[in-house]
């Protein structure tokens, strides 16, 4: 992913989101050749799937989504919101949950992997942030 769409300040166009759009399934076709990784590389591909099937790059349902993968959607979700982005600032604790809350009310993410980082939001947030260094 060429850095000058991760950093982007503002929207991106159709091409850009084409290529970050691409990223899960290249994690995929990279990882599924790494013998032992067979499993890891569909977590990882998964976790722009939506349980009703509007995600990509495959549209699984939620029944075809691991356990593992679902916990990455969540995961992957929740640092997107909390950490600073180029285009916006981090949200806070509340913010972050209040926009997964209405993903679960709109079948985005899987509701009781949010119930779980929910019940610790202050760990779960801690996990999300990136540590300041101390160089």
């Amino acid at each position: 992913m060429p850095d000058e769409i991760l950093d982007k300040p503002g929207g991106l166009d159709a091409h850009e989101r084409s290529l970050i759009n691409a990223h899960s399934f290249e994690t995929y076709q990279i990882l599924r050749h790494i013998s032992g990784f067979e499993e890891i590389a569909c977590w990882a591909a998964y976790h722009h799937e939506e349980p009703d099937g509007h995600g990509y790059p495959f549209h699984l349902s939620g029944a075809s989504m691991s356990l593992e993968a679902r916990i990455l959607r969540v995961a992957d979700i929740f640092q997107a919101l909390a950490q600073d982005r180029p285009y916006r600032t981090g949200l806070s604790a509340a913010q972050v949950l209040a926009t997964l809350q209405d993903f679960v009310a709109h079948g985005r993410i899987d509701p009781e992997i949010l119930a779980i980082a929910a019940g610790d939001m202050a760990g779960a947030m801690a996990a999300a942030l990136p540590v300041a260094s101390s160089h």
